[in-house]
């Protein structure tokens, strides 16, 4: 289970939890932030997804939530 300011291994941190439903099975979606150097990007994800996913503006990764 990720807490609040939790880093991932693709340098994405956690910035909330919300009560908004996601868009997988029983999943609410979480704010998380880009720390990679000039990027900074905030996006949303399914909470189940946090632990991989990779910035959407400046690694290739999945559009977000």
């Amino acid at each position: 289970m990720a807490d609040v300011g939790d880093l991932n291994r693709n340098d994405q941190r956690l910035l909330a939890k919300t009560r908004f439903s996601g868009t997988d099975h029983l999943q609410y979606i979480w704010a998380i932030q880009c720390e990679r150097t000039d990027c900074g990007h905030v996006y949303g994800v399914n909470g189940s997804d946090f632990h991989h996913r990779r910035c959407p503006k400046c690694d290739g990764g999945a559009k977000g939530i």
